[in-house]
């Protein structure tokens, strides 16, 4: 007897449904969200410990500079208002630029009082116009250098000038007072700067990053005492 074999039936694929298909897109993005947080997290927590590490440097810094010359340097004005893309923020440079000729010696013409012929014992570099140039050469430079080792990470230039950044790459904020501990106006500050109104909270100076802050980057240190919020996210020495 003839046996005739049956060609077996034909496989069905099964495909997702949408519902599946939405399951699977929602974890995909529930994932991605998670793992983007985590390290948008990371990279502020980074940012800020090397914004700390940096300010702790400068402090230490400014009380060399204290140490050598009976003073801590003052910027030769304020609102140097520069924006720092991305974003629309704009940022004060004036006392960053100060910061980084006062404490490296490159340069003197961002602090207040500090001439050609003073630059040698005042913290002012070598150059007749008194401008930084990115580096620290000869024997006036050299003798005013306040940082052992300067790293290139807190440094930069904005314009025309060299300035001290934090980690997120924004300019320091530096205000020296003009009234010192005894309540007397600063003998180094002309009629002009001078007031007897206070313009730090520290008698010394108030020293601050905005860190991840971008809405509040035209307030002062002094405007932190009516309004505390205001600081929450900002580093500073107050």
């Amino acid at each position: 007897m003839k046996i005739t074999r049956l060609p077996p039936p034909p496989r069905t694929t099964r495909a997702f449904t949408l519902v599946e298909m939405l399951i699977v897109v929602t974890i995909i993005a529930l994932l991605a969200a998670l793992t983007l947080g985590g390290y948008t997290y990371a990279m502020r927590s980074s940012k800020r410990r090397l914004t700390s590490g940096a300010q702790e440097a400068i402090i230490l810094a400014l009380e060399r500079y204290n140490t050598e010359f009976g003073e801590y340097p003052q910027p030769v004005g304020s609102n140097q208002m520069v924006q720092f893309p991305p974003g629309t923020a704009v940022y004060d440079t004036s006392g960053a630029a100060c910061l980084y000729q006062a404490l490296t010696g490159d340069g003197f013409d961002q602090i207040y009082g500090v001439t050609a012929d003073s630059s040698a014992s005042s913290g002012g570099g070598s150059s007749s116009s008194g401008t930084s140039d990115g580096k620290v050469e000869g024997p006036s430079e050299i003798k005013n250098k306040m940082f052992v080792e300067i790293p290139q990470t807190i440094f930069t230039r904005k314009g025309s000038s060299y300035i001290l950044v934090d980690g997120f790459g924004h300019p320091f904020q530096y205000i020296k007072s003009l009234i010192p501990a005894n309540g007397s106006n600063s003998s180094s500050s002309s009629s002009s700067n001078s007031s007897s109104t206070a313009n730090t909270i520290n008698a010394t100076y108030d020293l601050w990053s905005y860190s991840e802050d971008e809405a509040n980057t035209t307030k002062k240190s002094i405007d932190t005492l009516a309004n505390t919020a205001i600081s929450k996210k900002w580093i500073k020495n107050w």
